[in-house]
């Protein structure tokens, strides 16, 4: 049986945290954390097939933070998909100016979500493989 796909999903609020797990953890091993700091710690012990990401993050920002992981060799590839409630046009050009593999805005579809992560996971995965010819 082939190793379900890991989902890494970064989120202040508890409450989305929850509604992450319960839409992915009958398709994906899904870990959840509450911070930055957080998941870096959790990043440099475990590899994850794809990351959720939530911008308006107390300490530091989603953006920034995004900035950091591409920075990690190991996770210079892995999809980032933003989950956030932050609307606007100023959000959004920084949104298209960052490496995430796309933007969903909160509250999300769940159907949209495992849509969203499969496409993100298999692009992915594509791209390893042809850099590897």
């Amino acid at each position: 049986m082939e190793k379900r796909k890991s989902v890494l999903a970064i989120d202040d609020n508890v409450v989305q945290l929850n509604a992450f797990r319960n839409i992915l953890s009958d398709k994906y091993e899904i870990f959840t954390v509450n911070s930055a700091a957080n998941a870096i710690n959790f990043m440099n012990a475990n590899a994850v097939d794809c990351i959720l990401l939530d911008i308006q993050m107390p300490y530091v920002s989603g953006f920034d933070f995004l900035y950091d992981i591409r920075k990690i060799p190991s996770y210079m590839i892995t999809p980032i998909i933003i989950v956030s409630g932050v609307t606007g046009a100023e959000f959004f050009a920084e949104a298209r100016k960052s490496s995430a593999f796309d933007v969903l805005s909160k509250p999300v579809e769940p159907e949209h979500l495992i849509s969203t992560i499969d496409k993100a996971i298999s692009d992915a995965e594509n791209q390893r493989h042809s850099d590897d010819i």
